[in-house]
């Protein structure tokens, strides 16, 4: 799990001259497993890497928080789904300020187990300013981003990885992949091309439909691992 956590520094100083620096962890989603599906948002099991309610970062430092949400598609698909990494939009209400973010894959995605798939990859992207309609893409992560300067109204957005699939998708129940696109944790396109089901217009399971979609979709050695 520790590959799908992110960390973000922004730092700089306050109309009164006072420095302010926040320095913050963001869970991502942890793996499937034999006994049931991974963790969404989950975090380090360390004290010192607790995420704090948003209410408490906006009263201490200069920031708003525009996002806050899981991932949609982002956990792996598999028997046993990955968690959801998560979404966080950060605006900087001070006269500048540097960022400093720290996030892994970002190039090679959370692994699965067995017939699995891989999770989303890690993605990070920022605006100067709010006047800055364009906001840049970084190069895949391979560790750091560094020397990031963002005037006011500038904002970061962080998209943390979820976790990788346990087991061949085509055999995770269509009810619990109905459940989870009714959740908003999987789309009815993941549904249909990554698990093999159909959803009717209401979301309940296309029996029919989804019979036929795991036919074409399955190789004779699908299920075995």
């Amino acid at each position: 799990a520790y590959g799908t956590i992110n960390a973000l520094s922004l730092a700089g100083h306050r109309d009164d001259g006072s420095r302010w620096v926040m320095f913050s962890f963001f869970g991502g989603g942890h793996g499937g497993h034999s006994d049931g599906d991974g963790l969404s948002h989950g975090n380090a099991p360390i004290s010192m890497a607790t995420i704090p309610p948003l209410e408490i970062l906006e009263s201490a430092y200069p920031v708003a928080f525009r996002r806050w949400s899981l991932r949609p598609d982002s956990g792996g698909a598999g028997q046993h789904r990955g968690g959801l990494g998560a979404v966080y939009e950060v605006e900087v209400l001070a006269n500048g300020a540097d960022g400093f973010f720290f996030g892994e894959r970002g190039r090679h995605a959370p692994q699965p187990v067995g017939a699995g798939k891989p999770a989303a990859l890690n993605r990070f992207s920022y605006r100067a300013d709010k006047q800055d309609d364009t906001a840049p893409e970084t190069p895949p992560m391979t560790s750091k981003q560094v020397g990031i300067k963002l005037q006011h109204g500038g904002s970061v957005r962080l998209e943390t990885p979820g976790g990788g699939g346990y087991g061949d998708p085509l055999l995770r129940a269509p009810a619990a992949v109905a459940a989870d696109v009714r959740l908003g944790y999987v789309s009815t396109e993941m549904a249909r091309t990554m698990y093999g089901v159909a959803l009717g217009a209401d979301g309940a399971v296309d029996d029919a439909g989804t019979a036929a979609l795991r036919a074409d979709m399955r190789p004779e050695t699908s299920g075995q691992e």
